[in-house]
């Protein structure tokens, strides 16, 4: 008898145990408590299930330092998108190529150049404010492209400093905004080109940008000495070169920007 009367207050007392969690577990169908808020995404979303409103996808998640999307050889557009593919309609302004995981910053490189066959500088002077790295392993260490670009520029544009000058006024088609924002990449820069060459050569490739080539030499904005610039060539070598030379193959300037 004590095993029947047991069973029968579990049966009893199952039926309302149930009953109550089921009266905590009622699903909401109100659409702006869940998140869908927006009447339409123009960079795509989630429509509500209940409803005609939508959860947008965040611009921040595309652009921001969370995004894995957003990498080294990922294509930069003009709206802030960071992602790997091209997409139809946007315009790509340039390709991540350093990622900063100290200060949660990316570097893009542009898709071409801003200028061939340039001089580093038609003098030799030593600027105080950029340090001189004489040998390449040190030189490599070199992050300060911005830095180094506004310490040569403080001594003259134009002329002076032609390579400077040529990565900082440039601006890509459809990205007139950052005009003077633009650097010249300093010697660490183009060594992380070096070490993520693969990536970044086929996201130039897919946005049919101009190629860093095989046989190519690009001014860094590092500093071996008063006579001696640091430049880097597409086969991956750096050397010291004259400042005041631009070479039968001519030298040429890819500017950086910090995203």
């Amino acid at each position: 008898m004590r095993k029947f009367t047991l069973l029968t207050s579990v049966l009893l007392t199952a039926p309302f145990a149930m009953g109550n969690v089921s009266a905590q577990c009622v699903a909401t169908q109100d659409c702006a408590s869940l998140g869908y808020t927006e009447t339409s995404c123009e960079n795509g979303g989630i429509k509500c299930p209940f409803g005609n409103t939508w959860a947008c996808k965040s611009e921040s998640c595309d652009r921001g330092e969370n995004n894995p999307d957003c990498t080294y050889g990922s294509i930069y557009y003009n709206d802030g998108t960071c992602i790997k593919e091209f997409v139809s309609g946007r315009i790509p302004i340039g390709v991540v190529v350093y990622m900063d995981t100290v200060d949660n910053q990316k570097w893009i490189m542009a898709l071409d150049n801003a200028a061939s066959y340039v001089k580093w500088s038609p003098e030799y002077v030593d600027i105080p404010e950029i340090t001189n790295y004489t040998i390449e392993r040190t030189a490599v260490s070199d992050l300060k492209s911005c830095e180094n670009t506004e310490a040569m520029l403080a001594l003259g544009v134009g002329t002076y400093h032609p390579a400077a000058a040529a990565a900082k006024y440039y601006a890509p088609a459809g990205a007139g905004s950052t005009k003077g924002k633009w650097c010249l990449p300093s010697a660490g820069i183009w060594n992380m080109v070096n070490n993520h060459r693969t990536e970044i050569d086929a996201a130039i490739s897919r946005v049919r940008g101009t190629s860093l080539g095989s046989s190519s030499y690009y001014w860094s904005s590092s500093e071996c000495s008063s006579q001696y610039a640091w430049r880097w060539s597409s086969s991956g070598v750096f050397h010291s070169y004259s400042k005041d030379d631009y070479g039968y193959s001519g030298y040429s300037v890819r500017p950086v920007l910090a995203i």
